[in-house]
């Protein structure tokens, strides 16, 4: 039996990552760094949900860090298998792998020294640069079009996906009792991109893994994109002011130089002085240059004219800070692309700070912006944005040139989908939520083919032609009360069995909950308290006596504050939110809550749902403890595993929570408050472990109980 998991680009467009499963092979499609909401990010530090050392090999699709930026940490925690890519991919990597590791590094380093400033333990980055120079050792190169069995029983063909320099999809045969054929698409470009081939046609599928980040939209066509570049080019220099493009280092900044030669061939814009202001963009490009036999026919045409994009006399490549910073004190004639492509890190940021507020500049986005991201702010409006600590007004004019993204659109994802003469099975992935659900009812009423949109770590069986999620499975019978608003997950080990999300997070704008959305904990958040407290006991900071005191009554924080003589929040976030790495765990005022902390909704005696803000009268005036199921679950194996407190700690800690059942033993963690309701816990022995975390009051209860009986077999 071949057994599929979807451990990133699951309706979201970062981490992808596929586990393919059969026989006692174990193949990974992808590897990829998550960006994004924090609780996607936080998975980037934490274990993989698979053991690295018993994975055999990796299939690369393409260099872009959101497929290829966890490779050196898969390597670094014992991984020694192959990583099959192609040479143009193999060479990007060794630049954007490294690039990412001293990201980290850097990342790190500032974050240590206020750590180290306040007295806490300094963090360890994911990986490093030497990690990243490490795991370059193991790519073999791919050509495109040629099959090879990598495994007795496994064979696999890279294709070429038209998406940047050196992109594949990857056609891969397994044989067990018969052959399945499996096709990954990885990211998929459009027809006619500039530089890059087209994509190759697939005809046959037994399963087909699809993107969708452009599933619901569609781009301008590359005349069009042209004409409006050229017009925000003369506007922006009309006005005097300077030109921001952030840009992805790899690929799109060569695209932008290969259409702005294009155009200044023309005569439809001026000549300019272009300043590309990104190291990595210019190693990126002289990567491009050596592999120019590859470039499609117009682009060898270019170079071979010596009109090369890439070495012109106005295309300046700054690589010091020191050139970087002089830029900034041009006011305006410059056309200046830089890092990151969302504006969320790079020097971009730095041009922004210096230029957003001046009317006569304008900010081009040229790529997907991520929600969260400062580049998604800017183009949804934002009147002032944060950058460096500092609130700054948004004067320039903000552009959006769909057509230059190296995503294929709705149009020319259909068109390659109906070249398929066989597709036995569809699933859409790498898109966020509405354009993978969007994108997969239209290829159901186009190609009346099943379809399936996979959840984050959802699992397949592959068995005689039949594919059932396990999740479906085993909790294919639970009943979830219309009323319900929350979120529930179900642990076995580090692995997820289940999870699932109803209704609405905020309903006044209309957003739903999701695996990342934060509920507050309610009276749960004095468990926080006894945890810090069973450490400061353990430090030999309170008596040890006091251990035998405990109860589940919610009396824990008035314990914390008399006995730690400080104040209990406080003493929580650094004895326990801290250490444990809960990055998704704070307090927070009602009255002030994050974007992604959901919003309590409580019953009225008249029986109408209101909005609860201060309606815990002097509860309400507290900071309220805040978390998510991912980090519940990453507390609760901490204490399983004795990685947080002594073992005889923990049993005498969760002794009152233990519930009178007919299971093996049971603790269960209630938090209530309201427009709060919450569960978690579990068997220990087990490592088990469910999570209902509400922002109603209504079937939360009822809910948890299934859960508990679907995974413990009977309450």
């Amino acid at each position: 039996m071949m057994r599929m998991q979807f451990l990133g680009a699951a309706e979201t467009t970062s981490g992808a990552c596929y586990l393919i499963q059969s026989g006692d092979r174990q193949i990974l499609v992808d590897c990829g760094l998550f960006h994004g909401p924090e609780e996607l990010k936080q998975r980037n530090y934490g274990d993989f949900p698979f053991d690295p050392r018993a994975i055999d090999a990796v299939l690369l699709t393409h260099a872009h860090i959101d497929h290829s930026g966890l490779l050196p940490k898969l390597v670094k925690h014992g991984f020694e298998g192959p990583i099959y890519a192609t040479a143009v991919t193999t060479d990007l990597c060794s630049i954007m792998l490294a690039d990412s590791g001293h990201i980290q590094e850097s990342e790190v380093e500032r974050k240590n020294r206020k750590r180290i400033r306040r007295g806490e333990d300094p963090l360890a980055p994911i990986y490093t640069v030497e990690d990243a120079e490490r795991t370059m050792k193991q790519f073999k190169r791919m050509v495109y079009d040629e099959e090879v069995e990598v495994f007795p029983s496994i064979r696999v063909r890279f294709r070429d996906a038209g998406h940047i320099l050196g992109a594949a999809i990857v056609e891969l045969w397994v044989t067990e009792e018969e052959t399945t054929k499996l096709v990954f698409s990885g990211d998929l470009g459009n027809l006619d991109q500039p530089i890059v081939q087209d994509p190759t046609f697939i005809t046959e599928a037994d399963i087909l893994v699809i993107e969708s980040t452009y599933g619901t939209r569609t781009h301008e066509n590359r005349e069009g994109r042209l004409e409006h570049l050229a017009d925000v080019v003369n506007s922006t220099m009309k006005r005097g002011g300077n030109l921001l493009i952030p840009a992805f280092a790899l690929g799109r900044t060569q695209d932008l130089l290969y259409s702005l030669r294009v155009l200044q061939d023309r005569g439809d814009i001026p000549p300019l002085n272009i300043y590309i202001d990104s190291p990595l963009a210019s190693k990126a490009t002289s990567v491009f240059q050596e592999h120019a036999r590859v470039f499609d026919y117009e682009a060898r045409t270019m170079v071979k004219e010596g009109r090369s994009p890439f070495e012109a006399p106005h295309v300046h490549y700054t690589e010091s800070v020191q050139e970087s910073m002089r830029l900034n004190s041009v006011s305006g004639g410059l056309v200046i692309i830089s890092a990151s492509g969302m504006a969320d890190a790079g020097r971009i940021k730095h041009h922004l700070k210096h230029n957003l507020w001046r009317r006569q500049a304008t900010v081009l986005l040229v790529g997907y912006q991520a929600q969260g991201t400062l580049g998604r702010r800017l183009q949804d409006g934002a009147k002032e944005v944060r950058i460096h600590g500092e609130m700054v007004k948004v004067a320039a004019t903000i552009e959006t040139i769909s057509g230059f993204s190296a995503h294929a659109d709705q149009g020319a994802l259909l068109n390659w989908l109906r070249r398929f003469r066989h597709i036995g099975r569809v699933f859409v992935t790498h898109g966020e939520k509405e354009s993978c659900h969007g994108f997969a009812e239209l290829i159901n009423q186009e190609l009346r083919v099943p379809v399936i949109v996979p959840k984050l770590d959802e699992r397949f069986d592959v068995r005689e032609g039949q594919i059932l999620s396990t999740w479906d499975s085993q909790y294919h019978d639970l009943q979830v009360d219309e009323e319900f608003s929350g979120v529930v997950q179900v642990a076995h080990g580090d692995e997820i069995a289940f999870r699932g999300a109803w209704g609405m997070a905020q309903r006044r704008f209309r957003v739903e909950n999701q695996f990342f959305t934060q509920f507050n904990l309610g009276s749960a958040r004095h468990f926080f308290a006894q945890l810090a407290l069973a450490r400061l006991v353990e430090q030999g900071q309170v008596d040890q006596g006091t251990l035998g005191l405990w109860s589940a009554e919610p009396v824990w924080e008035q314990n914390l504050r008399e006995w730690s003589e400080a104040d209990p929040c406080e003493v929580v976030t650094r004895e326990v939110l801290e250490p444990l790495g809960l990055g998704q765990t704070a307090y927070y005022y009602l009255d002030q809550l994050p974007a992604l902390a959901a919003t309590g909704y409580t019953v009225t005696n008249s029986g109408r749902t209101v909005e609860n803000i201060y309606a815990m009268l002097e509860e309400g005036l507290k900071p309220q403890l805040f978390s998510t199921a991912h980090d519940l679950k990453k507390l609760w194996s901490a204490l399983v595993q004795g990685e947080f407190l002594r073992t005889d700690t923990v049993r005498l800690l969760l002794a009152p929570y233990q519930e009178r059942t007919d299971s093996p033993k049971l603790y269960v963690v209630e938090g209530q408050a309201p427009g709060a309701h919450v569960f978690f816990g579990g068997a220990p022995d087990a490592t088990r472990f469910v999570t209902v975390l509400s922002n109603g009051e209504e079937a939360v209860r009822s809910l948890f109980d299934q859960l508990i009986k679907m995974t413990h077999g009977g309450r």
